[in-house]
């Protein structure tokens, strides 16, 4: 397995502790890497993030969250610090997704040649802004060449999210939070029917951790999961092969 939507708990100390221990609880679930997405307003700074993941020989893909007023310069030097993609979370920054800010942000990831994954959540602010899926719609139009994972896939609009990533190739969905939130609730029909609807290809998995321990995250995940009656190919790909190819690890 390989987790694609994953934090840093802040509750367990100094980033390097709160990163030692999140690397072993990913171990004992036999965890292949994990997508390590920092938003320094909840979390650590990007370089305190980047610099300690150093130390696990790539187990961490790091996506930082632009801070307030980064300029795209900042951009470039996070990735030359290590950073694999960019985060972007615009609820939290009070930002639409096809702000003049957002825009610019996404070229420069498409220049760099690094995926972006941004937050989708249909709680009440990210509905206020209008930040659902049919705006990726136009970001995958306006810059076709970065590979984007709509956050927790839309929600319960993930099948409005579906048919966005159905016709643009550079759509990713990522199903943490969703999966576990809408737990018991006629949603999971509709995240079933989205991965067999796409076949499989351009939806991967996340823990969204620390929203539960990372070992009952891993549980109840592969339950609702296996309760969805995928195939074993189509299960492979959605832990793994999926999230890779969004890094660009994987073809």
């Amino acid at each position: 397995m390989f987790d694609g939507h994953c934090h840093l708990d802040k509750s367990k100390g100094t980033c390097q502790k709160a990163m030692a221990f999140l690397f072993g609880e990913a171990k004992k679930e036999k965890i292949k890497g994990i997508i390590l997405l920092n938003v320094p307003s909840i979390a650590f700074s990007n370089e305190e993030v980047l610099k300690a993941a150093q130390d696990y020989d790539g187990f961490f893909r790091v996506f930082p969250c632009p801070e307030a007023k980064s300029s795209l310069s900042a951009i470039q030097k996070l990735k030359k610090k290590g950073a694999q993609g960019l985060k972007l979370h615009p609820r939290l920054a009070d930002k639409t997704l096809d702000s003049p800010e957002y825009l610019s942000l996404i070229k420069k990831a498409a220049d760099l040649n690094i995926p972006v994954l941004i937050d989708c959540f249909p709680d009440g602010k990210n509905l206020a802004l209008g930040n659902i899926p049919e705006k990726f719609a136009a970001l995958a139009q306006k810059i076709p060449s970065v590979r984007i994972a709509i956050g927790h896939a839309g929600g319960h609009k993930i099948l409005d999210a579906l048919m966005v990533a159905k016709y643009f190739k550079n759509i990713y969905l990522d199903l943490s939070y969703t999966l576990l939130y809408y737990r018991n609730s006629r949603v999971i029909e509709n995240i079933a029917y989205a991965i067999k609807s796409i076949k499989g290809k351009r939806v991967f998995w996340g823990s969204d951790y620390p929203d539960r321990s990372y070992g009952r995250t891993v549980k109840l995940s592969l339950e609702e999961l296996s309760g969805m009656k995928i195939s074993a190919k189509d299960r492979k790909a959605i832990l793994e092969n999926n999230v890779k190819e969004f890094l660009g690890e994987y073809a």
